[in-house]
């Protein structure tokens, strides 16, 4: 009786070794960890009979009768300091088209208005990513625009909406005048790029490789008020080319992403707030 009882408890030591040893082969580099994956955030973007003259403003009825989505932000990592003080989270996003144009419309909270771009001063921003090719499922990571793939970008500036929309240019303190000395007339002119739009259409093919495009297609225009920023996009339905633009086909997936430059806070360049990438629904 003892001999059966000593090879059971031998038995089971084995078995308990064994199974030790395969546990720890198995999960040698940690314990595994269950991370649930976040719904992804759908924009729905219906059809809607009304048009937009951003010259007159952003219309704000007719954003008033569409729901907002929400998006969730976080601050970039490739870029020091971290963490961001003045992240900006949640956005609200909407869009609707009337079968011609595409309208898009962001609206964040911000308590200053920053639109002087100059030494230590950097202007409030915005961003749509989309991302470009035959295969629009194979995402680029939003983490650095256009990083591993090609993406168009529609980036608006609060200090060139200002100059765009309100020709306020800022005072150029570089120069004395505008002629250089001894000159009748202006030979050696100092240039100014004048915007095309408040919104700067871009292409990225790679890191820092973000260029305006010949054409720029976009429009839009920011309204600030009690603290909110208000932001619409305008572009063409249709792609004046379908390598460069952003495609919406009907009944079809696109996706896009945001990203949210704090002014005061020192945001720019690589320092923003970013979003996960938005499915689109266009109806």
């Amino acid at each position: 009786m003892k001999k059966i009882t000593v090879i059971i408890i031998i038995a089971i030591l084995v078995i308990g070794f064994g199974w030790l040893v395969l546990y720890g082969l198995r999960y040698s580099r940690g314990v595994p960890t269950v991370v649930e994956e976040k719904a992804r955030p759908v924009l729905e973007i219906p059809f809607i009979e009304e048009k937009i003259d951003l010259a007159k403003g952003i219309s704000p009825q007719i954003w008033e009768k569409l729901p907002a989505g929400e998006v969730e932000l976080v601050y970039q990592v490739t870029v020091l300091p971290w963490p961001q003080k003045g992240l900006i989270s949640p956005i609200a996003v909407k869009a609707f088209h009337n079968k011609k144009d595409i309208y898009f419309y962001i609206s964040w909270p911000d308590n200053t208005q920053d639109y002087i771009h100059t030494t230590n001063k950097f202007s409030d921003a915005c961003a749509i990513m989309f991302p470009l090719g035959k295969k629009i499922e194979a995402k680029p990571s939003t983490l650095l625009m256009g990083f591993l793939g090609k993406a168009n970008i529609w980036h608006w500036k609060a200090s060139i909406d200002r100059e765009f929309w309100l020709k306020d240019f800022p005072e150029d303190k570089v120069y004395v005048d505008f002629y250089y000395p001894f000159e009748k007339e202006e030979t050696l002119a100092v240039s100014k790029d004048i915007p095309q739009s408040a919104v700067r259409d871009l292409l990225a093919i790679r890191v820092g490789t973000i260029t305006p495009k010949e054409k720029q297609q976009v429009q839009g225009k920011g309204v600030w008020n009690s603290g909110v920023w208000e932001i619409v996009f305008r572009r063409s339905l249709n792609p004046a080319d379908v390598e460069l633009d952003a495609i919406f086909p009907l009944g079809k997936k696109q996706y896009c992403a945001f990203a949210i430059w704090n002014g005061s806070k020192g945001d720019r360049g690589g320092r923003k707030s970013i979003s996960d990438w938005v499915e689109l629904r266009i109806k």
